[in-house]
């Protein structure tokens, strides 16, 4: 079960949620329109990457240590911190990478709407995601509920592991120094 998951993710860094929108959200020039506000990070890449690795180690880990042993109090601590540490990552790629490529890719109107295609997927994802988190974050679990449980994570998986592959393929390559 866990094998179509192996590749999902890459990496994690997860104590940044409380001051990481306003640490990175304050002009680095100020005023004029059209200026950047995000500088470019170094270390932006493999903090996005380790969290990916992270993720994956606690999706893993919902199915080895929750489901699978149907510890349902477990599975939902797990629910839980793999929740908390997906909107931590989603903050960090909103904030910090995809409006740096929004601002240094404003004068390449073909691959800045891809990205923002990428953007706008992703954010149909991450809802499906909270959904699932949310749905299934009970100690107790009713037949109905246990049945569902396979399919529905395996769907979750299957998706977070071709944006994944696709991010750190396709997308993560395009931020660069400006």
């Amino acid at each position: 079960m866990l094998s179509f998951i192996s590749g999902l993710f890459r990496s994690s860094k997860s104590a940044e949620t409380a001051n990481l929108e306003e640490k990175y959200t304050h002009s680095t020039y100020s005023g004029a329109k059209g200026a950047r506000t995000i500088s470019y990070d170094p270390t932006l890449i493999k903090a996005l990457e380790d969290d990916h690795r992270q993720l994956i180690s606690i999706f893993q880990r919902m199915w080895s240590e929750g489901f699978e042993k149907h510890d349902y109090r477990q599975l939902s601590q797990l629910l839980s911190q793999f929740k908390s540490a997906f909107q931590t990552h989603l903050i960090k790629e909103n904030v910090r990478f995809y409006v740096y490529l929004e601002q240094t890719l404003a004068g390449d109107a073909h691959t800045l709407q891809v990205v923002k295609d990428f953007r706008a997927d992703m954010n149909e994802i991450a809802n499906a995601v909270v959904q699932f988190c949310k749905h299934y974050n009970h100690e107790a679990f009713t037949p109905e509920m246990i049945g569902n449980f396979k399919m529905d994570y395996q769907k979750i998986g299957e998706a977070l592991t071709r944006r994944t592959a696709l991010e750190e393929k396709e997308l993560y390559v395009l931020y660069q120094p400006s």
